[in-house]
């Protein structure tokens, strides 16, 4: 989805305009490309106007929705950021939703810049200089808190529409998470994934359950931000919902293990559990739960279009340049549970030949 910078500065005023009218002499300044992740566009500016004879200038953040379809993720995203930042936890204010297609070819929000650093970007600088006093005081305890914090949560503030005749439970809600993604390998033409579905279901039978929490789902350092006055800010939500916290965890372990070590997805679990004040029990199942949703993800997205995945169009490319991780998975899900995914295996051969 190319977008020029001038385009998007055209676009940015004409909407300003159109929605409020009351404001004078929009200006649009400093447009700069922030995208890293796999699903979005996402540009900062700084807004100048003029209201009542008072100059404003804010510093924004405008996310675009690529994709068919997006509608309802984008006005899921924005009412999580609003309850959430309504409760006090820590999130950007979001200002703006925009269904109409016509401005930049998709759905967008608007939400406030946390001016200061990434937290993943101050975290690999850390490990390169073994500052781990630094990786431990500012990047394990600020995330943890933050993780237990948004688990703690009371999961009712979101608005969640579940039409069920049953209680809705931890155990309910993974086996509906399970229920869906069989349907979507059976849609995707993925039955080489189904042993590794039959396992979690076997194996769903013998885990205790807790809570619901709500789940970010991708929650990880690159998610963080630090802001200059030194408070900590979560971004990212597409993703969210409700569910056992452990597949929070379990993702986000995965994920460490996959783009760094053992040892360092051992001590995010470590300082998880103080923050928690209690051990985590079953996580392995929770994180071969997280690599069945990966593997699902990438083989849709090499099976369709950017377009029809709701993928930025370098995100193949990206995942390729970080086959390694893949890999981890493959063998992570293999040493766990004996199971090997044909198809995933083949897909990872292919992109190393390449």
């Amino acid at each position: 989805m190319p977008l020029s910078v001038l385009s998007i500065e055209e676009n940015l005023i004409k909407y300003s305009k159109e929605k409020f009218p009351e404001r004078e002499e929009i200006e649009i300044h400093e447009i700069t490309s922030l995208a890293k992740g796999w699903e979005t566009e996402l540009f900062s500016f700084i807004y100048r106007y003029k209201q009542e004879e008072e100059e404003i200038e804010r510093n924004l953040i405008l996310r675009i929705y690529p994709g068919s379809n997006l509608e309802e993720k984008t006005k899921w995203e924005f009412s999580v950021l609003r309850a959430l930042f309504n409760a006090g936890y820590p999130v950007p204010e979001t200002h703006m939703l925009e269904l109409d297609t016509g401005y930049f070819g998709y759905p967008f929000i608007v939400m406030e810049r946390i001016i200061g650093k990434d937290m993943g970007e101050e975290f690999t600088k850390a490990q390169q200089e073994k500052d781990f006093d630094k990786i431990v005081i500012d990047f394990y305890q600020i995330h943890s808190k933050l993780f237990v914090d948004l688990h703690n949560l009371d999961w009712k503030i979101l608005s969640i529409d579940i039409e069920t005749e049953t209680e809705i439970t931890p155990s309910y809600l993974l086996d509906r998470r399970i229920a869906n993604s069989e349907r979507i390998i059976e849609q995707n033409q993925l039955q080489d994934m189904s042993p590794l579905f039959q396992w979690l279901k076997e194996k769903k039978s013998i885990l205790l359950f807790d809570k619901i929490s709500i789940i970010h789902q991708d929650f990880h350092p690159h998610n963080i931000m630090l802001s200059e006055d030194g408070k900590a800010y979560v971004i990212d939500w597409p993703a969210c919902y409700i569910g056992d916290f452990r597949q929070d965890l379990g993702w986000t372990l995965l994920l460490t293990g996959a783009y760094s070590t053992k040892p360092i997805r051992d001590m995010v679990l470590m300082y998880y559990e103080k923050a928690r004040g209690s051990e985590v029990e079953d996580i392995e199942y929770f994180e071969i739960l997280a690599a069945a949703r990966r593997i699902m993800d990438i083989l849709i997205f090499f099976k369709q279009s950017p377009e029809t995945a709701g993928i930025r169009e370098e995100t193949i490319q990206q995942i390729k340049e970080t086959v390694f991780h893949l890999e981890y998975i493959a063998s992570f899900v293999k040493d766990k549970t004996s199971i090997s995914i044909p198809i995933f295996d083949e897909l990872i051969q292919t992109i190393l030949k390449e």
